[in-house]
């Protein structure tokens, strides 16, 4: 089997498609799940993400298994 290879996309470059969950890596260090909502970075639950920015994305891996 192929090994996936997952890439942080710099968020200053490139942005994920609206309504898209994706992996984001924050500037305190932490890594969650998050979509973007026009302008507005959320949090898996759709709390706004403020206190901190987003530096990095990523597409979410797929389920073991590799189903989508």
């Amino acid at each position: 089997m192929a090994a996936l290879t997952l890439e942080w996309t710099d968020a200053a470059a490139a942005l994920p498609d609206d309504d898209t969950l994706v992996l984001v890596a924050l500037s305190d260090g932490e890594v969650w799940p998050g979509w973007r909502d026009g302008d507005i970075w959320r949090h898996l639950d759709a709390v706004p993400i403020t206190a901190v920015h987003v530096t990095h994305w990523m597409h979410m891996p797929p389920a073991p298994g590799g189903a989508a």
